[in-house]
C-alpha cells in the first residue's frame, strides 16, 4: 500500500514539474513573441517615418518647382507690362507737353 502511495506521490510530483515546465515554456514563448512584436513595431515606425520624410521632401521639391515656375511667369508678365508702358511714355509725354504749350501760349 505504501508503495502505491509513494508511486502516486512521485507521479504527482512529476506532473507538477511538467506543469511548471510547461508554464515556463509558455511564458518564454509569450516573452519572445512580445519582443518580436515590439521589434516589428519599432521597425515599422522607423520605416513609416523614413517614408514620411521622403514624401515630405518630394512634396517640398514639387512645391518649390511650381513656385519657381509661377514666379517666372509673373516676372515675364511684369517685364512685358513694363515694356508696354514704356512704349506709351513718349506719346503721353508729348501730349502733356502739348497741353502745357497750349496753356502757356
Amino acid at each position: 500500500m505504501k508503495e502505491i502511495v509513494d508511486r502516486i506521490l512521485k507521479e504527482e510530483q512529476a506532473a507538477s514539474r511538467a506543469i511548471e515546465k510547461a508554464k515556463k515554456d509558455a511564458e518564454d514563448i509569450v516573452a519572445r513573441a512580445r519582443k518580436e512584436a515590439e521589434e516589428s513595431v519599432r521597425k515599422t515606425t522607423i520605416d513609416a517615418q523614413d517614408s514620411a520624410r521622403c514624401k515630405k521632401t518630394e512634396a517640398e521639391k514639387v512645391f518649390l518647382s511650381e513656385k519657381e515656375k509661377i514666379l517666372g511667369q509673373v516676372r515675364a508678365e511684369l517685364v512685358s507690362m513694363r515694356q508696354e508702358k514704356e512704349k506709351d511714355i513718349p506719346g503721353i509725354s508729348g501730349k502733356v507737353f502739348s497741353q502745357i504749350i497750349d496753356i502757356g501760349g
